[in-house]
């Protein structure tokens, strides 16, 4: 069982170098890329067409004279009303908008930017909820092993130059079974 270990252990170590390598070739081929796409398109038009971007921007909704609170409130009557009609131009807005709120996004030409909440602490899972899910983890993982062993020992059977002797049989370990079935001991 000690070569088998050995021989795996040589398999995962062959398996990190092939990733190591393929994750550098990745590496190249997306420098390579990146230079073309710099050869293509030079660095002064992509810097331009942002900054044209940036500098066109949202316009206002309203004539700034019609855009303070007295005028709103006279156009609109209701801040509803309002936000109706600032949503039928832009796109939909916060749930309740206040006057200040519409006024702003009349002069700007966009809703305001969200403020950020603090983040709300998730619920929290019970200790026995915990122990479930653990339960549940070590069983699968147990499952996993046996299936993994079952494979190896196949392996072995078909390949005897691995072990040497095609004879070997590996008796399941006794804190596995007991993992797998608490309260009843072996041996």
């Amino acid at each position: 069982m000690g070569e088998l270990s050995d021989r795996f252990a040589e398999l995962m170590a062959r398996m990190a170098k092939t990733d190591a390598e393929l994750f550098r070739t990745i590496g190249e081929q997306n420098t390579s890329v990146r230079q073309m796409v710099d050869d293509f398109v030079p660095a002064s038009e992509v810097n331009g067409a942002a900054n044209k971007a940036a500098a066109l921007g949202p316009a206002a909704l309203l004539e700034p004279d019609q855009c303070n609170q007295k005028a709103l409130k006279a156009r609109f009557g209701k801040v509803a009303e309002a936000q109706n009609w600032v949503e039928s131009q832009i796109g939909k807005g916060p749930k309740k908008a206040s006057w200040l709120v519409i006024e702003h996004t009349c002069r700007n030409g966009s809703w305001p930017a969200a403020s950020a909440k603090p983040a709300t602490a998730s619920k929290a899972i019970t200790a026995e909820q915990l122990d479930q899910r653990l339960t549940a983890l070590e069983t699968t993982l147990t499952q996993r092993f046996d299936r993994l062993e079952q494979l190896l020992l196949l392996i072995a059977e078909q390949s005897p130059l691995v072990l040497g002797n095609s004879t070997n049989h590996v008796e399941p370990s006794p804190q596995r079974e007991s993992a797998q079935n608490p309260g009843i001991t072996t041996r």
